[in-house]
C-alpha cells in the first residue's frame, strides 16, 4: 500500500469507530432511559439509593462514551481531508481508541505505526513540501468559478508535462 493508502485507510476506519462509539452511545441512551423509567416506576424500600444515583452514574457513561467517539470523528474527517492538523487529531485519536480493546487496540497500532513510522513522515512532508494541504494557511484556496477552473487547468496540465516512460526496446533473440 502506498502512504496515501493507509492515510485514507486510517481516516475511513476512524470513521467507523468514531460511528460505532456514536451508536452505541445512542442505544445506552435509550436503554438507560428505559431502566430509569422502570426504577421510577417501582417503590423504592427504605435505605435503597435513590434513583437518581442511578441515573447520574449511568449519564457519566453515557457522556464519558461520548467523549471517546468525537476524537475519532474528527481525526477520520482530518485525514481525509488532508488538514493541516490532521497527524495530530489522529495521533490523539488513537491514543484514546487504545483504551478500548480489541477494535480499538488495534486501530491505535496501526495508526501510530503509519504516523511515527517512516513512511508517515514522508507523506506529510510530502504534502506539507508540495502546499497540498487542504484547509492549511500556508495556501488559500482559488475562489470563484473561473479561478477554480483555471487552478484545475493548470493541475491537469502539469501532470501531462510529466515526461512519459518509454521501455527500452527487446534485446535481440541470439537462441538461432
Amino acid at each position: 500500500m502506498t502512504p496515501a493508502d493507509h492515510n485514507k485507510a486510517i481516516g475511513i476506519m476512524h470513521l467507523i469507530y468514531g460511528g460505532f462509539f456514536t451508536l452505541m452511545t445512542l442505544m445506552m441512551l435509550v436503554f438507560f432511559g428505559f431502566f430509569a423509567a422502570l426504577m421510577s416506576s417501582i417503590p423504592q424500600e427504605p435505605g435503597a439509593p435513590p434513583a437518581a444515583f442511578f441515573s447520574a452514574i449511568f449519564g457519566f457513561i453515557v457522556v464519558i462514551y461520548a467523549l471517546l467517539s468525537v476524537p475519532s470523528l474528527v481525526a477520520g474527517y482530518a485525514l481525509l481531508k488532508r488538514k493541516s492538523w490532521a497527524r495530530t487529531a489522529g495521533i490523539v485519536a488513537s491514543i484514546l481508541a487504545g483504551l478500548s480493546f480489541p477494535f480499538g487496540t488495534a486501530l491505535c497500532v496501526y495508526s501510530l505505526w503509519f504516523f511515527f513510522g517512516e513512511q508517515g513522515r514522508d507523506y506529510e512532508a510530502q504534502l506539507a513540501g508540495a502546499g497540498r494541504w487542504r484547509g492549511s494557511l500556508n495556501q488559500a484556496a482559488p475562489s470563484g468559478w473561473n479561478a477554480q477552473q483555471q487552478h484545475h487547468q493548470q493541475q491537469q496540465d502539469a501532470e501531462l508535462r510529466q515526461p512519459v516512460y518509454h521501455p527500452p526496446p527487446s534485446p535481440p533473440d541470439w537462441r538461432g
